[in-house]
């Protein structure tokens, strides 16, 4: 009937876990990358249920604050390889 104690807890920490940012590479300087983070997290806690205005919202602040070059994709299941 109800989630037991303890699959509550591992979904709490499954989602504390993905709900940090990660950034595997960049070459952004030190303070864009800083402020690029916290806009990130802001916008995906305020916008929690919502991926499409979470990433509206970091598109157009990224766009007035360093000029319009970005795109912004937030979901599930992506990937991604970084090949040099």
């Amino acid at each position: 009937m109800g989630e037991s104690v303890d699959g509550k807890k591992e979904d709490a920490d499954y989602k504390r876990l993905q709900s940090f940012p990660l950034i595997r590479h960049t070459d952004m300087p030190e303070e864009m990358r800083v402020e690029t983070m916290e806009l990130c997290v802001t916008a995906c806690e305020k916008f929690a249920s919502n991926n499409e205005s979470a990433a509206k919202m970091i598109k157009e602040c990224m766009d007035k604050k360093f000029g319009s070059s970005w795109h912004v994709v937030i979901g599930e299941g992506f990937g991604f390889e970084y090949l040099q």
